[in-house]
């Protein structure tokens, strides 16, 4: 049984071009980063996006989107009661246009000077909130949301944190479960424009396929993590991670 395991990760490690111990690592990251994003609707870019991309490049954005939707159906499933679908069609009606935005911008400057601008802009929202500026809200700002998230998303694989600035006072069920109903339609849009411009093939489906277990591992995870998230706390720690993802693009930017 145990030489099972052993062919099966050595195999898994051939098949995306990393050794074992690499695919270990990823599979590892995912499962954290899953069971984060199971528990707040967002972060599993910022656990598991920085390791990936050492380990293969190509892993990000396409592949993680791609792996993502299983945490994205389960919390679109589980907090269906919780979700706003008044702003969830409303966001889903001002998304086209972030989508189309994003691509034509991404035609014209280059897309680690946009995620630069994208995670500024995230980090002074959070700041403003913090420092006493409620969020947007009503009819405009539920478009808006589905604007925003749609073209941070296409440009930085950034859609929870731009999402908070929205809806980071809603209680922990709406915010995951309206934003993982919107990703649900979404993330399908983004994947078809990435491979339209040649950064989503055979490949890439190969390498989210392989390391997709790692989800799974992540929604045990979240199943212990949620119940550990006071509700009275939620919106400091989403408020929280979606600063740190934002950090995370910065550095990565600026890296590249």
């Amino acid at each position: 049984m145990q030489l099972l395991a052993e062919d099966l990760l050595i195999s898994a490690g051939i098949l995306i071009s990393v050794s074992v111990v690499e695919y270990l690592i990823a599979l590892l990251v995912l499962a954290i980063g899953g069971g984060v994003q199971a528990t707040l609707g967002i972060g599993a870019g910022l656990v598991a996006g920085p390791t990936l991309t050492v380990i293969d490049p190509a892993l990000v954005p396409g592949p993680l989107l791609a792996m993502g939707m299983v945490v994205t159906v389960r919390n679109s499933i589980g907090d269906r009661q919780s979700t706003d679908l008044l702003a969830w069609r409303r966001a889903l009606l001002g998304a086209p246009v972030g989508l189309a935005f994003g691509v034509l911008v991404l035609s014209y400057i280059d897309a680690d000077a946009l995620s630069l601008v994208i995670g500024c802009f995230v980090l002074a929202s959070v700041g403003l909130q913090v420092g006493g500026l409620r969020p947007p809200k009503g009819v405009v700002a539920n478009y808006l949301a589905g604007t925003a998230t749609a073209f941070s998303s296409t440009v930085a694989a950034l859609p929870g944190p731009m999402f908070v600035i929205f809806h980071g006072h809603r209680t922990p069920g709406a915010v995951r479960g309206t934003l993982a109903c919107f990703m649900l339609v979404i993330t399908p849009a983004i994947l078809a424009l990435l491979a339209f411009d040649g950064r989503f093939g055979p490949r890439h489906i190969l390498l989210a396929t392989v390391l997709t277990p790692g989800m799974f591992l992540g929604l045990a995870l979240g199943k212990v993590l949620r119940p550990r998230v006071a509700v009275h706390r939620f919106r400091a720690v989403i408020l929280t991670v979606a600063s740190l993802s934002a950090i995370a693009v910065i550095i990565r930017a600026l890296a590249s």
